[in-house]
């Protein structure tokens, strides 16, 4: 990176040798008003100062013609009386202009433009020579909001396991792409209700407003009338007065117990008063993972508790970098398994992916709706990887 100041009487000279000297993909940092020094500086217009910075890789020889810099002079001696006076300091004056603010800002739109150019023809190198197919697959994961890099990667991989002879099949081509998302995607471990264990203890984390207690209501009510299974409830989310009220007519409904619990001995008082229950699920508050009182909080239900499995719910119209954010956040605690809701919300399911390589944490389950208990599903890899390629939805 090559950094250079440039002054002259206005914007305008100063952005000519700017341009001249650096080229034109030069970016200007800081522009600003300088007054010359000496006790007669009142008497000069001060001039303008820009700050401009180029990239030295982006450099295109055919924008350029310098010539070389001519050698330094030798230094003059110079005796006390010759010292010219001291400068004072440059005062910045005023503010860059309108005009100058949106030159500014149209030199790094073009910058973006340049570095997206450069990042397409850096795909379009690497998936050259690959059969259409496969680029078109490719194409399929990149516009479901799968990552670039892990969509090369399975690319790749699919490239790598196709055969000459079965190239310009389709029909192969398509199985072998859907096989290795499966690969991808299978880790799917739902809640383990096996076994004459009592008293398993499931803990559901995670942010405000992904479906935590809605979630809990599915799950509870299918364990309940499908599986058989006798369950108790917890809420610890005493934040929201609604959220426990909402738990509380969902057990009613479905009549299991249920307890509002206010502080970790009453927490240790609930599980001792359902551990003949065959699952107790646990609702806790939805907190914000970026500050620490809440994850300290949450960090002391949990080791009064010692639940048997935590799983975190997470909502799919999240960022996919938001999403591992959050992740780590609440993987200080302790996380076992994932459960993504909200898959009716959004036809780009491509975060689903992209959150799973990067923890490496099974899936539980999916939810698509608030009907309870329906919309909640274990996951299939096959269709997962159907829905990848858009050819299927979470409906």
């Amino acid at each position: 990176m090559i950094i250079k100041k440039f002054v002259a009487k206005d914007f305008q000279s100063a952005l000519k040798q700017a341009k001249e000297e650096m080229g034109r993909d030069a970016i200007i940092l800081h522009t600003s008003k300088v007054k010359r020094g000496g006790i007669f500086s009142f008497l000069f217009t001060p001039r303008v100062e820009i700050t401009v910075a180029i990239d030295d890789n982006l450099r295109v020889n055919s924008d350029r013609q310098r010539k070389p810099d001519p050698a330094p002079a030798p230094a003059a001696v110079v005796t006390p009386q010759q010292q010219p006076p001291a400068e004072a300091e440059p005062e910045v004056l005023a503010l860059p202009s309108e005009q100058e603010k949106e030159l500014l800002q149209e030199m790094q739109k073009m910058k973006s433009i340049i570095s997206d150019v450069k990042l397409k023809m850096y795909e379009v190198e690497l998936i050259k020579g690959m059969s259409e197919e496969v680029q078109l697959f490719y194409e399929t994961l990149v516009n479901n909001q799968v990552d670039k890099d892990i969509a090369l990667k399975i690319i790749n991989s699919v490239e790598t396991r196709l055969s000459q002879e079965n190239i310009a099949d389709n029909d192969w081509t398509r199985d072998l792409c859907l096989q290795t998302l499966q690969e991808y995607i299978n880790d799917v471990k739902p809640i383990n209700t096996q076994g004459n264990k009592k008293g398993n203890l499931v803990f559901m984390i995670g942010p405000t407003g992904v479906g935590k207690t809605t979630t809990i209501a599915k799950l509870a009510a299918n364990m309940a009338f499908s599986d058989g299974k006798d369950v108790a409830l917890i809420t610890l989310d005493t934040y929201r007065v609604s959220a426990a009220q909402q738990l509380r007519t969902f057990a009613e409904i479905i009549e299991i117990p249920i307890s509002v619990v206010f502080s970790p001995l009453d927490l240790a008082s609930a599980i001792e008063q359902y551990k003949d229950k065959d699952i107790i699920f646990v609702d806790t508050a939805g907190r914000s993972p970026y500050k620490e009182e809440h994850m300290q909080e949450l960090q002391e239900y949990i080791e009064i508790a010692k639940p048997d499995e935590t799983i975190l719910v997470l909502s799919i119209t999240t960022h996919s970098t938001d999403l591992v954010n959050i992740f780590q956040r609440f993987n200080n605690i302790g996380v076992d398994k994932i459960i993504f809701t909200k898959l009716d919300e959004t036809c780009n399911y491509g975060r689903i992916l992209n959150t799973i390589y990067e923890i490496k944490k099974p899936i539980a389950y999916l939810t698509n709706g608030q009907n309870v208990p329906d919309d909640i599903e274990i996951p299939d890899s096959l269709q997962l990887a159907k829905m990848l390629l858009r050819e299927g939805d979470a409906s």
